[in-house]
């Protein structure tokens, strides 16, 4: 609804705009009731009714219509995703033993989900979590300490001498994924209401869709990782041996993957041309070792299953650069040393 409104003067001091009697209606908003004033980062004042609260939101996904149990688990987590309090799988049939299977597993992956109801037609999840208590940033800080997690145990297998810590990367990536679905659902709640965006710690609608990305990111990066994993455990399980040489190159390579990730989520959560101009550097470092690990591994003909290792940690610097650009456009948003903003 778009409707000009001229400010009017009451009293000496207070100038006021009258409220729509539409959106009043719509609000349920009467004579003496509160409402919220915010004004976000672009100069808008948005006016929220702080009095009213809202109905807890239901999504009822059919079952039958779904078409695999794989779609409805899909459906469930996008439904958790954008912010849905109550969800109900429900069939006019008794619902598939296999799609029941696979749903009460996903809602036990969704941070602060719990089945309430549950019986041959249909399951009943309830949200129990409180927006608030998960700022973003916490949350994306807590997914730079799993994804560091998970590259030390490749680092420290990569030799294939100790590969028994890389049954951990699948359970850490598998709790990545579950906070990329929370910081999802998080950001999705603060433009759905704003009356929590600052405790949530979204400043403007470009800070959620700067999360967003930068979150996908993190989860495949740690993807990557689990990729990586996967690999050596195959290496191991095929008798491969590593060269002494080829190790400690690839693991130089590692370290610096590492490195650059680390400085490039910091980066991110303290927006600071010094720390974006670090990352950047190391992602340039480390997209320079890959290639000179590789001509090393060309010259002395181990061009093979080392090589596969080398491309990972290669594509994982790159995402990096991902998640730098976001951090220079936040950068841009206020007023520093670097930049002048006017508004």
């Amino acid at each position: 609804m778009d409707e000009v409104r001229k400010v009017q003067r009451v009293g000496k001091f207070t100038l006021t705009v009258s409220i729509p009697s539409e959106y009043a209606k719509r609000m349920s908003l009467s004579v003496k009731d509160s409402v919220l004033l915010r004004e976000d980062s672009d100069g808008t004042l948005r006016l929220i009714p702080a009095t009213k609260a809202r109905e807890a939101a239901r999504a009822t996904l059919r079952a039958d219509q779904a078409g695999s149990a794989e779609m409805l688990t899909k459906l469930v987590v996008g439904a958790y995703a954008l912010g849905y309090d109550t969800i109900e799988v429900a069939g006019k049939e008794p619902l598939d033993h296999t799609a029941v299977d696979r749903v009460l597993g996903t809602v036990r992956r969704l941070r602060g989900m719990e089945v309430v109801e549950s019986d041959e037609r249909h399951i009943v999840a309830q949200s129990f979590i409180d927006p608030t208590k998960f700022p973003v940033d916490s949350l994306v800080k807590r997914l730079q300490i799993l994804v560091s997690k998970s590259l030390e145990y490749v680092s420290n297998s990569l030799d294939l001498k100790q590969t028994g810590n890389l049954n951990e990367v699948a359970r850490v990536q598998e709790e990545v994924e579950e906070l990329y679905w929370l910081i999802l659902r998080q950001l999705l709640v603060a433009l759905n209401r704003r009356e929590l965006a600052s405790e949530i710690g979204i400043e403007s609608p470009l800070h959620a869709s700067g999360d967003r990305v930068s979150a996908k990111t993190m989860d495949e990066i740690g993807g990557i990782i689990q990729d990586i994993a996967e690999e050596l455990v195959r290496l191991r399980g095929l008798g491969t041996r590593m060269d002494p040489r080829v190790t400690a190159s690839i693991k130089r390579l590692a370290a610096k993957a590492g490195e650059a990730f680390n400085t490039t989520v910091e980066s991110l959560l303290t927006p600071d041309i010094k720390l974006i101009g670090r990352s950047l550097a190391l992602v340039e470092e480390t997209m320079r070792l890959e290639r000179e690990v590789t001509d090393e591994l060309l010259a002395s003909g181990e061009s093979g299953y080392a090589r596969v290792l080398v491309s990972y940690f290669g594509q994982l610097a790159r995402y990096c650069n991902i998640i730098i650009e976001i951090s220079s456009h936040r950068l841009l948003r206020k007023t520093s040393r670097v930049v002048t903003v006017a508004q």
